[in-house]
């Protein structure tokens, strides 16, 4: 997307000049050996800038922190970013999009890694409300729900969460405009929207030229894009752009209102009018495990990742041997216990401990038993009428 924008604005120089009546101020600058006059804008400065201030301008920029960035709006941002990477000769390509409206408290996250031309990761979630949706590797949306909402700055968290596990795939919202000190570019634009785009040629002896463009908006004028591709325009390495406003704020009241499905629907982006529904994303996994006196006792907790809470009311746990139940209990009656006729009983528990009501960080579950048998804990998500591990 950011590529399509820069090129086309380069390829169609003279009709984005816009006007040309300028008080008679010289404002001419060359493109490609041809001579275009500039516009005067009200400050008195020629439109587009010159190439030497287009270069003070990068120069004075430094490291491009989108989260720095993206903590100066308190209002409806999103921020989209590619990067292309040769990691012992195999391609990587890793992309995100994150974007907030924090005035209704709504968040998109989207992101997609390719190793080698295969798809790594490749997911999408809407969330801030009681309704969530998310897609999974291009399966379609699902539908789930968080009883208990609360809006984060999702930069904040993946910025958060990035500085926990620097090792990770992040997003590439860092670039360093030192590595441009001292190269030539030749800027157009078009002065009714005080829009440019300034254009230079890095040399690489080891990789190959590289075309870089920058994207601006207002005056002084500020940083909204930045493309790297191969010097034939054939191949991108790193693609950058935000933007401030209405850009998904329809989608946004879509979600929040509910009609997001039927709309879809009724522009044929879905096959039928409603999302499926997903069941929690919560496998239980118990971190302890005892054995005394033939009794076996297993006990698990909520982790904090769990940050889409729902009723207990909801949702069944069960104990299972081979393929079938032996035991279960609906979560929000707490206790439960079953004995069968050659003697062997099932004791499951679950404490709610976090959220009153609610499947939620800091609740914890055990299963305690007698038998000898190896057997699993899963949960099934009556709402959704799924098992939490998507097994049948």
């Amino acid at each position: 997307m950011v590529r399509t924008i820069l090129l086309s604005l380069l390829l169609t120089t003279t009709s984005l000049v816009g006007c040309t009546d300028f008080s008679g101020e010289d404002c001419e600058y060359e493109v490609h050996g041809v001579v275009l006059e500039g516009d005067l804008i009200a400050d008195g400065s020629c439109f587009p800038m010159s190439g030497e201030e287009f270069a003070r301008m990068i120069s004075e920029e430094g490291i491009f922190n989108g989260y720095v960035l993206a903590s100066e709006y308190t209002g409806s941002f999103s921020l989209w970013a590619t990067e292309i990477t040769i990691v012992d000769g195999i391609e990587v390509v890793n992309s995100w999009g994150i974007a907030k409206n924090e005035t209704i408290g709504l968040r998109h996250v989207w992101h997609n890694l390719r190793i080698g031309g295969n798809i790594v990761a490749d997911y999408e979630i809407f969330d801030g409300m009681a309704d969530i949706y998310f897609s999974e590797s291009g399966l379609g949306y699902l539908r789930g729900r968080d009883m208990s909402p609360e809006y984060e700055d999702p930069f904040v968290e993946i910025l958060r969460l990035s500085q926990q596990d620097p090792d990770g795939v992040w997003p590439p919202f860092y670039y360093d405009f030192s590595a441009l000190e001292g190269q030539s570019w030749v800027v157009t634009g078009d002065v009714d929207y005080l829009y440019q785009v300034g254009r230079t040629l890095l040399d690489g002896r080891s990789e190959g030229a590289r075309e870089i463009y920058v994207q601006t908006t207002g005056f002084p004028p500020k940083i909204q894009g930045i493309g790297i591709y191969s010097d034939t325009l054939s191949e991108p390495f790193y693609e950058m752009n935000w933007d401030v406003g209405g850009g998904q704020d329809s989608l946004y009241y879509a979600l929040q209102d509910g009609t997001i499905e039927e709309n879809w629907f009724a522009e044929g982006y879905i096959a039928k009018p409603s999302f499926d529904r997903a069941p929690i994303p919560f496998i239980p996994l118990p971190q302890f495990q005892q054995i005394d006196n033939g009794i076996t006792e297993v006990f698990g907790s909520v982790p904090g990742a769990m940050i889409h809470e729902v009723n207990l009311s909801e949702v069944e746990m069960h104990a299972f041997i081979d393929n079938s139940s032996v035991v279960s209990l609906m979560l929000d009656e707490a206790f439960s216990n079953f004995t069968s006729e050659d003697g062997t009983w099932w004791e499951l528990s679950w404490d709610d401990s976090g959220l009153e009501g609610l499947l939620s960080h800091m609740d914890s579950y055990s299963v305690r038993t007698n038998s000898t048998a190896i057997f699993d804990i899963r949960l099934f998500d009556h709402w959704a009428q799924a098992w939490t591990d998507h097994r049948g």
